[in-house]
């Protein structure tokens, strides 16, 4: 019995580095087209997510947490290299969430919930193959997530995480006939330590891997369709160096479609839900709206 509440605590945690996403880059369809030398990025992004558990080895513990999100990310394209073949971006986000769980996680530790500011990314995106004529992309892209964001080491339920986090992705974007195109992103993330976990238990975690795929159908220049899955593995979670959670084996589906309301102004609605889950929160069903607005 302790050792299970022991894993909840840890897994509770947990959910936090996944709000928005399994993954600890959330990654949309178009995010890896690169716009033309000096154009200016800005994205929101507004979601809702349910999520139960939490799961340890596959077997659920009662509990549920609303989350809501808001994000904002700005980038800024730089074509570099012999004829411009190439590009580079320079990327910040930043973000709030508003988290609450339900009674059956009433703990001390839970009470209030936690809302504020995430913690603070920053990012660097290299397009090392561009074919813009034949939709045609390949990058990749280095993120530094610091701990700035809002954090009380006497709640398990925390925005910001109280460590660094280090994210390697690639991707690549490509037709493959017709109207359809497909877009993949693997992701390795490394995570610091959080020294002031509970008070002043130390919480680290193992390195996680994603991967993303999309595949989108242009039914025409203004309207777009899409489905995708994303599996993860890694990430198991230790306090004071004995391990609290097992090892993500978790999967999860995404539909989604999008609206071009101009050539440089885009509109995303997205839902996904796990479907699969051996540790950590499932997410029940997550709705996120998101704007793109590009200026030259």
């Amino acid at each position: 019995m302790r050792r299970r509440c022991h894993q909840y605590i840890a897994s509770a945690a947990w959910i936090i580095s996944s709000a928005a996403t399994a993954a600890v880059n959330d990654i949309y369809p178009t995010d890896f087209v690169a716009l033309p030398n000096g154009s200016l990025n800005v994205t929101v992004y507004a979601g809702h997510q349910k999520a139960s558990g939490p799961y340890a080895d596959g077997v659920r513990s009662a509990g549920e947490v609303n989350i809501n999100q808001v994000v904002v990310r700005a980038s800024r394209i730089f074509s570099v290299g012999q004829n411009n073949q190439y590009a580079w971006a320079p990327v910040v986000v930043l973000s709030q969430a508003d988290l609450n769980g339900n009674v059956a996680l009433s703990n001390p530790t839970f009470s209030g919930g936690a809302r504020g500011m995430g913690d603070l990314r920053l990012g660097n995106a290299f397009w090392f193959h561009i074919d813009r004529p034949n939709r045609t992309y390949g990058l990749i892209g280095l993120f530094a997530i610091l701990p700035t964001g809002d954090y009380d080491s006497s709640k398990i339920l925390n925005v910001g995480e109280n460590r660094m986090r280090y994210v390697l992705t690639a991707g690549w974007m490509q037709p493959i006939g017709g109207k359809w195109l497909v877009e993949v992103s693997p992701e390795i993330a490394v995570y610091g330590d959080n020294d002031q976990y509970l008070g002043n238990k130390v919480r680290s975690q193992e390195n996680s891997y994603a991967l993303t795929t999309y595949l989108r159908y242009r039914q025409s220049d203004v309207w777009q369709f899409y489905g995708g899955a994303q599996i993860n593995r890694g990430g198991a979670a230790l306090v004071n160096g004995a391990q609290r959670t097992g090892e993500q084996d978790n999967t999860r589906l995404y539909l989604g479609m999008m609206f071009f309301a101009a050539p440089k102004n885009q509109w995303q609605l997205r839902y996904s839900k796990d479907v699969e889950i051996e540790n950590g929160f499932r997410s029940n069903g997550e709705l996120s709206l998101r704007y793109l607005m590009s200026f030259d």
